[in-house]
C-alpha cells in the first residue's frame, strides 16, 4: 500500500505541474516533460536520503524512490491523455 501512495502522490504532482505549465504556455515539449520527470525522481530520491540521515525512526527505501519515479511517469502519461481530450483549445 505504501508504494501505491508514493506512486499516486508523485503521479498527481507531476500531472498538476504539467497541466499548469501547459495552460500558462499553451504548449509543452518533450524536453520539459523529461525535465519534470527528472526533477520529481531526484526529489523522491532526496526525500529517501533525508529520511535515512535526518529523520528519526525512518529509513532509506529504494523501492519508494522507484515508486516515486514510476508515479512521475504515470503523471506524464495521464497528462498526455488529459491534454488530448480535455485541454484542447
Amino acid at each position: 500500500m505504501d508504494k501505491i501512495v508514493h506512486l499516486g502522490l508523485f503521479g498527481c504532482t507531476v500531472l498538476l505541474l504539467c497541466i499548469g505549465y501547459y495552460r500558462s504556455k499553451g504548449h509543452i515539449s518533450i524536453l520539459t516533460l523529461t525535465l519534470f520527470w527528472l526533477v520529481a525522481s531526484f526529489y523522491g530520491l532526496a526525500i529517501e536520503f533525508i529520511q535515512k540521515y535526518w529523520a528519526v525512526e525512518r529509513s532509506f527505501d529504494m523501492m519508494d524512490a522507484l515508486a516515486d519515479s514510476i508515479g512521475a511517469i504515470c503523471g506524464i502519461i495521464a497528462f498526455l491523455f488529459v491534454r488530448k481530450w480535455w485541454l484542447k483549445k
